[in-house]
């Protein structure tokens, strides 16, 4: 560990880190921050696009982050703000309904999963597909980014609390719902 990294006592989750500069922010969670905007748009360069806007709005902004401990949450901000954008972007759709039409459809001489698991990976897929954009988002923020629940109230501006008591309602749900499949 550096000297610019000091480790929060306390917390469920030991990984929440001070970050003092944008260098080590960046080698402590570039590769979350991929992860989540992979999981977003589904295409391997344009979350490196996204990435890299991440990255380069948090270097111009850097000024402005007051309190080092909350600068995964204030990249994480970032990060959902960039993939906003990207959405909000009218070129971007037609892309994506071009790429939908390109991908192959998942078949199981392609994989190394049974049909079975396939099939009930495509429906939890399903499932995932017709959660709210809060409720998906919070799915990409705690599972695909790994973050904290700390850090997830500090990007979504809610009580610690209140996150957690969705998070795991939403997991029960999904896990009932998949259970009727």
């Amino acid at each position: 560990m550096t000297k610019n990294q000091k480790t929060q006592p306390n917390s469920e989750d030991a990984e929440i880190q001070t970050v003092t500069n944008l260098p080590a922010l960046y080698q402590a969670y570039a590769r979350k921050v991929f992860h989540y905007h992979y999981s977003r748009v589904q295409n391997l360069h344009e979350a490196e696009d996204l990435t890299s806007l991440t990255f380069m709005s948090a270097w111009e902004k850097w000024h402005t982050l007051r309190d080092p401990s909350k600068a995964t949450a204030w990249l994480f901000t970032i990060a959902r703000n960039k993939a906003f954008d990207h959405f909000r972007n009218p070129r971007t759709i037609q892309h994506e309904e071009l790429n939908d039409e390109m991908t192959p459809s998942l078949s199981p001489e392609d994989s190394h999963f049974t049909p079975d698991t396939q099939e009930r990976l495509l429906d939890l897929r399903g499932l995932l597909d017709q959660l709210s954009e809060v409720e998906q988002e919070l799915i990409h923020l705690r599972l695909v980014s790994e973050l904290p629940f700390k850090q997830i109230a500090l990007v979504l501006r809610e009580p610690e609390t209140r996150i957690k008591k969705r998070y795991y309602r939403l997991l029960e749900r999904l896990q009932a719902q998949m259970e009727q499949k």
